[in-house]
């Protein structure tokens, strides 16, 4: 940990030691260089540092680490704006470093310990993908040898379901998230992530088909992310969709979340498998607006049907607009419908508040709904119905 005031210093080691889901060792330096020698020497989980400090500012201080071939986690704190922060914290990223955060002082212990928790969360998904044999991972999917965890997606204010998230994979050999750290192994080997996905839409597609049969989620939708290793894959999504019509699933029962920029240097098939996705009939939804790589001009020119906007960008826009339900309006000159909005990551109650201030009309994470197996779906479906009768009645 880098922080120039004593009292600082002492303050964040203090608060890390309460942090009891790990153990916690805590190298404490005032002094940068000292700093690097030792990161050079160790190998450390987390880095914590400010930015204004004497002698090397931390936007050196990062790069300089980055040098010296450290990737594993970053906490930045400092008295800066979180605008300022957060380029620094995009900067630490595109230097190598899997896991950045920020916090603005004056910070709370809680918003520093939530702070910590999504560092070490993102520190065992990372280790978890790290262990990942593609070629393992590959035949048991192909062997239909994985379950599905699904994020339920949900409406404001009633809460009721309106969709599911892909998660994660649960093979016999544990839980692997369907994200970035996944498409980045995958990559490894041209092809593999859109044939893992076509995996996924027939799975999606066999437990609609169950669900529609017990007379339950016609009207739920499925979504899974997608990278730009699947948009450069010839005919994935023809292939989705002829599994889609073999179970007599329509094609907008499945949307596809993508977070990837798109650029002039982005091959041709990139923009024809946008095109096909709309073309075909899926949704195609902006993911992680406002922090994944996608360009206003891509928000712009790409057919989005829906947006999910993450619970910090929801935080920067009711700093900017305040606690205003229309405060998201300035999404219509992307094209995108008023109710085409998802909050994601709602993990804690304050969130969830926070989507209500802004309007969002449909909601994701922890704290609404843990995600669930496929095999508990129509369970958590038919319970969600039984309770929507029981509120209707009441009233």
């Amino acid at each position: 940990m880098l922080e120039d005031q004593l009292v600082l210093r002492k303050l964040i080691s203090r608060q890390a030691s309460f942090f009891s889901r790990y153990e916690v060792a805590i190298d404490e330096f005032s002094d940068p260089a000292e700093a690097l020698r030792s990161i050079g020497e160790n190998r450390y989980d987390l880095i914590v540092t400010d930015i204004g400090m004497p002698g090397m500012n931390g936007i050196d201080f990062i790069k300089h680490v980055a040098l010296l071939g450290y990737r594993s986690a970053l906490l930045i704190i400092s008295g800066y704006d979180g605008k300022t922060l957060n380029t620094i914290s995009e900067m630490a990223g595109s230097l190598g470093i899997g896991s950045t955060r920020f916090l603005s002082k004056p910070y709370s212990a809680e918003a520093f310990l939530a702070a910590l928790n999504g560092i070490f969360s993102d520190l065992e998904r990372a280790y978890q993908v790290q262990q990942l044999e593609v070629e393992s991972f590959f035949a048991d999917i192909c062997a239909g040898e994985f379950k599905l965890e699904l994020e339920p997606i949900l409406r404001l204010p009633d809460l009721s379901p309106v969709g599911f998230g892909v998660a994660a994979l649960i093979r016999p050999q544990g839980r692997v998230e369907w994200g970035a750290g996944l498409f980045n192994v995958l990559a490894q080997r041209k092809g593999v992530s859109a044939l893992v996905l076509e995996e996924l839409v027939a799975r999606m597609a066999r437990l609609w088909s169950g669900l529609r049969q017990q007379g339950l989620g016609e009207d739920c939708g499925f979504n899974a992310r997608i990278d730009t290793s699947c948009l450069e894959s010839e005919h994935v999504f023809d292939h989705c969709h002829a599994l889609l019509q073999q179970f007599g699933a329509p094609s907008r029962l499945l949307g596809f979340e993508l977070a990837d920029g798109l650029g002039p240097q982005s091959p041709a098939l990139a923009f024809e498998n946008v095109a096909k996705i709309k073309y075909l009939g899926f949704r195609l939804i902006a993911d992680a607006f406002g922090s994944g790589s996608l360009t206003q001009s891509n928000m712009l020119k790409l057919p989005f049907d829906h947006v999910n906007i993450p619970r910090q960008t929801l935080q920067w826009i009711r700093g900017m607009l305040g606690a205003d339900p229309q405060a998201l309006r300035f999404l219509r000159i992307y094209g995108l419908a008023p109710g085409a909005i998802t909050a994601s990551g709602i993990d804690e109650e304050d969130s969830v508040a926070l989507a209500k201030d802004l309007g969002c009309p449909c909601v994701r994470g922890a704290y609404v709904a843990l995600p669930l197996r496929e095999n508990e779906l129509s369970d958590y479906l038919r319970q969600s119905r039984q309770a929507a009768t029981a509120e209707g009645s009441a009233e």
